[in-house]
Parts: C-alpha cells; sequence; structure tokens
C-alpha cells in the first residue's frame, strides 16, 4: 500500500469515527426516549404517533445546544486533519 493509500485510509477512519462521535449520542437519546414514550403509550393505551415527537424533538435540541461546541470543535480538527494531508494525497 502506498503512502498516499494509507493516508486516504486513516482520513477516512478519522471520518467515520468523528461522525460516528457526534452521531452516536443524539440517536442513542433519540431512541431511549423513543421506547420510554412506546411504554408509556402502551400503559395509557395513546396510539398516537405524533406524542412522540415532542420530547424527540426537545431532546435532540438540548443536545445540540449543549454538545454542539464540542461536535463543531471535533469537525474543525478532523478538517484541519484533511487539509494538512490535501497537498501528499494530490502529488500522487
Amino acid at each position: 500500500m502506498t503512502h498516499a493509500a494509507a493516508l486516504a485510509q486513516s482520513l477516512f477512519a478519522a471520518a467515520m469515527k468523528t461522525g460516528a462521535l457526534i452521531a452516536f449520542p443524539a440517536v442513542a437519546t433519540v431512541a431511549a426516549i423513543g421506547v420510554a414514550v412506546g411504554i408509556a403509550q402502551t400503559i395509557v393505551q395513546v396510539q398516537d404517533q405524533n406524542v412522540s415527537f415532542l420530547p424527540k424533538l426537545v431532546a435532540v435540541a438540548l443536545m445540540v445546544a449543549a454538545f454542539g461546541g464540542l461536535a463543531l470543535a471535533a469537525l474543525v480538527a478532523l478538517f484541519d486533519e484533511i487539509n494538512r494531508a490535501l497537498p501528499a494525497l494530490v502529488r500522487t
């Protein structure tokens, strides 16, 4: 494997790791809220799909407000890493 291919593979792995790091907390929170609201709807026998939307929306909005800066910092670090690697990738 050439140096450029190894570098591209490393950048791809970093991008996937950063994407998972940013997406996983929101997906896990929405899934947990969905299960909790689903159980509550089953207990009170309300089968309206719109009931679970607002708690999920509020939770994601709170997560973005709380952790959006950290996610942006991770994306900026990834962008800087890719920017530094571009000259080596273009030369090949």
